[in-house]
C-alpha cells in the first residue's frame, strides 16, 4: 500500500471537530500527502475551526479558499456553507469552492467534495469516515472505491454518533474499520513511517 497515495480526504459531522483535532496532531510537518477535510459546521465557524487546529497541528491548517493549491505539508478545512471541489490545471491540483446545488442537503458535502476527488486523484487517494450522523461520505466512497481507493472508517466505540462511518462499513465499502487512537499512527504509516 506505501506509496500508493497521493491525497488524504476526510469526511466528519457530529463529534468531527475533536476526532479531527486527534487524528490531524499525530500527523508530522513533513507529512507527506495533502489533506483535505469535509466537516460539517456553519459558515461562521470554519475559520475558527481552522485556525485552532493550525495552532495544535504540525502542519499548515487552513480555510480552503478559491484556487487554493492542494499541497504537502498543507490542511485544508471546506468551508461551511459552501461546496469543495478540485479541477486539475496543467500538472496542479486546485481547490474550487462555490454554492453548489441548492437541492444538496449539506453544506458542505463530503459526498460532493469525494467524487471532485475521484475524478481528480482516483486510486490515488486514501478517505477516511469518520464520526457523524447520517450517511454524507457513502456515496462518494463508493465513486472512491469504483477508481481504487483505499477507505477507512472509524469504529463504533470511538464514534461519538456512528452514523455516517457506520453508513460506508455496512455498505461494504470499508477497507479497514479504525479507532479513533489508531486513525493518526495509521495515517503516519500510510506515508511511509
Amino acid at each position: 500500500q506505501r506509496g500508493q497515495f497521493q491525497l488524504v480526504a476526510i469526511a466528519s459531522s457530529t463529534g468531527g471537530p475533536v476526532a479531527l483535532a486527534q487524528v490531524l496532531t499525530k500527523l508530522p510537518a513533513n507529512y507527506r500527502f495533502p489533506v483535505v477535510v469535509v466537516q460539517h459546521m456553519p459558515a461562521s465557524f470554519t475559520p475558527a475551526f481552522a485556525a485552532r487546529l493550525d495552532q495544535q497541528c504540525a502542519l499548515k491548517v487552513k480555510e480552503a479558499e478559491d484556487g487554493d493549491l492542494v499541497k504537502q505539508g498543507q490542511v485544508l478545512i471546506a468551508p461551511g456553507g459552501r461546496q469543495l471541489t478540485l479541477k486539475q490545471q496543467g500538472g496542479e491540483v486546485r481547490v474550487v469552492i462555490s454554492d453548489g446545488n441548492p437541492s444538496l442537503h449539506y453544506k458542505p458535502c463530503a459526498d460532493l467534495t469525494f467524487d471532485s476527488v475521484a475524478s481528480v486523484f482516483g486510486g490515488k487517494t486514501l478517505a477516511l469516515v469518520l464520526t457523524g450522523m447520517g450517511a454524507d461520505g457513502r456515496e462518494g466512497a463508493r465513486t472512491l472505491k469504483q477508481q481504487g481507493a483505499t477507505v477507512w472508517s472509524q469504529d463504533e466505540a470511538s464514534s461519538v454518533i456512528y452514523g455516517m462511518p457506520m453508513a460506508v462499513a455496512e455498505a461494504g465499502l470499508s477497507d479497514q474499520v479504525l479507532s479513533l487512537r489508531d486513525i493518526g499512527p495509521s495515517l503516519v504509516q500510510a506515508a511511509g513511517g
